[in-house]
């Protein structure tokens, strides 16, 4: 058995990987050509060899399609600098009411770099802010935003998650304003990419509030007021800001969508935007570029108009992960009735050891088969042991006649047809089945065992002796030959009521006609109530489980 266990779980190990799910070949988000580091175009396509910039990475990708029509490097991890505001943006603009009022902290106020200018003791909407942190680069404005979302790290929290869930996984941040400085971050503890800045601007252009911040050119920035306007009696002062996307003003570049710059001495020069002409619109993002990259930023968008009918794909701007589906309920009319199942009363429940595919069906197979087998070779053992095989089902051992009964001695020696020494087990026992000689019921009550005579009998002949004991005490052989055979049949008979157990044992358990609910008697099983009523099994629970018989034990 311990052989077939272990071979049965090498088999198993085995297959398994046979059904093993296969890793995923393709794992470079957006496609496996976007997996090199230097220039990536279709060369194929006949389209002219993209831009070359001192940039170290970038990105041109058509919104409508999400192919990327070139590259160089766009999985590279960088620093993204201010660029990383736009992260702020999409993962803010939908959580916060724009008419939102707030005052800002000290420690929002004080922000070290770029600014916009705040004053603890003043009210601003959460639109000022949004205007603050795309137009100005404020980061001031990022620090205020993130304390109007319940924290800093909460906030930090949800962009990182924001990231997850549009599949911008070549970036982690640790502040709301992409400032590495201030603390000082390393590359490894807050990168971006070319390629995850582009998903985070095709997912600002779903929303119009972001359009419209990264768009706008001047903002009126509320402001307490100053001496002259106090004096003027105006109690509200403040100032216009300006848009830092050099595209948006002056050399305004045509069709311009708007954008977020950002540097650091660090990080060096980023960018991201987006134009729109003639219904087609192209997204550029650069990383890791020299101080004066807009000459830089407008031949890429150039190509991408320019190439976008004739060159092909790269890799794609893949779309956020869906958000899981609610479990569909079935209406109460529809729901499958839950179904009980109850052990039968002389059995346990198969079904709660099934296997799947039929294995619960070939397991009760099995142990009724073994059951059977092991109950005929101990019948076949008994058997060439000189032991009287069972009768069949409704017999009995053999019938009694009183009138047959004698009390000479065995004068052949066999016992076994000799009437004057009955057979020990030759007793009549109560609720077997009659007869088909027509005997009346009379005739069929238990008689006494002629080897156990009644007690008048039993007196007389104690004073007066049996023939067969005047015959033991003259032959002792004789005698000792007699006890032989009465030791013999008492064996016989013992083994004759194993083997009937193991009789009513197959029975139940192949189910031979037993009613549900009801143990069939054994054969010496007294009966309690008429010669025809079986008796009830009792129930492992009832307050009779203590008390039952032998022959319900067994």
């Amino acid at each position: 058995m311990r052989r077939t266990l272990i071979a049965i779980l090498t088999l198993c190990v085995g297959i398994a990987p046979l059904y093993a799910t296969p890793a995923q070949a393709d794992t470079v988000v957006g496609g496996p050509g976007l997996s090199g580091h230097g220039y990536l175009w279709d060369r194929s396509s006949g389209v002219s060899a993209p831009p070359h910039i001192q940039a170290s990475a970038y990105v041109i990708a058509d919104l409508e399609t999400g192919r990327i029509l070139a590259a160089k490097d766009p999985h590279g991890h960088y620093r993204p600098a201010s660029a990383l505001k736009t992260l702020t943006a999409i993962t803010l603009i939908p959580r916060l009411d724009p008419a939102k009022k707030m005052k800002p902290s000290q420690t929002a106020v004080n922000a070290s770099g770029s600014a916009v200018g705040m004053d603890t003791k003043w009210t601003y909407t959460v639109s000022d802010l949004f205007h603050g942190l795309l137009m100005q680069s404020g980061n001031d404005a990022a620090m205020a935003l993130a304390e109007a979302n319940g924290g800093l790290k909460p906030s930090i929290d949800q962009m990182n998650a924001e990231a997850h869930r549009i599949q911008a996984l070549d970036t982690v941040a640790r502040t709301p304003s992409g400032l590495d400085d201030d603390p000082p971050l390393t590359v490894a503890q807050q990168h971006s990419s070319a390629y995850d800045l582009a998903l985070i601007m095709k997912q600002g252009l779903t929303l119009p509030d972001f359009r419209k911040y990264v768009g706008a050119t001047l903002y009126d920035w509320p402001a307490p007021p100053d001496k002259k306007e106090r004096e003027k009696g105006r109690k509200t002062g403040g100032y216009q800001i300006g848009t830092h996307d050099h595209l948006l003003v002056g050399n305004r570049y045509k069709g311009m969508i708007g954008g977020k710059n950002g540097w650091t001495s660090h990080a060096l020069g980023s960018f991201v935007g987006a134009a729109t002409r003639n219904g087609h619109t192209i997204i550029i993002s650069l990383i890791h570029a020299q101080s004066d990259f807009w000459g830089d930023a407008r031949s890429l968008l150039d190509w991408g108009f320019d190439e976008r009918a004739k060159a092909g794909s790269v890799g794609t701007l893949v779309d956020p992960i869906p958000p899981p589906q609610p479990k569909k309920t079935l209406p109460a009319a529809a729901k499958r009735p839950h179904i009980v199942r109850v052990s039968p009363a002389d059995g346990p429940d198969w079904r709660k050891f099934g296997l799947a595919g039929g294995g619960g069906t070939a397991l009760l197979a099995i142990v009724i088969g073994l059951t059977i087998g092991v109950r005929r070779r101990r019948r076949a053992a008994l058997v060439s042991a000189g032991a009287p095989p069972p009768l069949p089902s409704g017999g009995h051992v053999r019938t009694f006649s009183p009138e047959t009964a004698s009390d000479a001695p065995d004068t052949d020696g066999d016992a076994e047809t000799d009437p004057g020494v009955p057979h020990p087990g030759d007793v009549k026992v109560a609720g077997t089945p009659p007869s088909s000689d027509g005997e009346s019921p009379a005739a069929r009550q238990t008689a006494p065992n002629p080897v156990q005579p009644a007690d008048g009998e039993r007196a007389v002949r104690d004073e007066e002796g049996s023939p067969g004991d005047a015959e033991r005490e003259e032959d002792p052989a004789a005698g000792e030959a007699e006890r032989t055979v009465l030791d013999a049949d008492h064996e016989a008979a013992d083994a004759e009521r194993t083997a009937w157990d193991g009789a009513s044992a197959v029975r139940a358990v192949a189910g031979d006609g037993a009613e549900e609910g009801v143990r069939p008697r054994g054969p010496f099983e007294p009966s309690e109530g008429p010669d025809t009523a079986p008796s009830r099994a009792v129930d492992d629970d009832s307050p009779d489980a203590d008390t039952r018989d032998d022959e319900t034990a067994r």
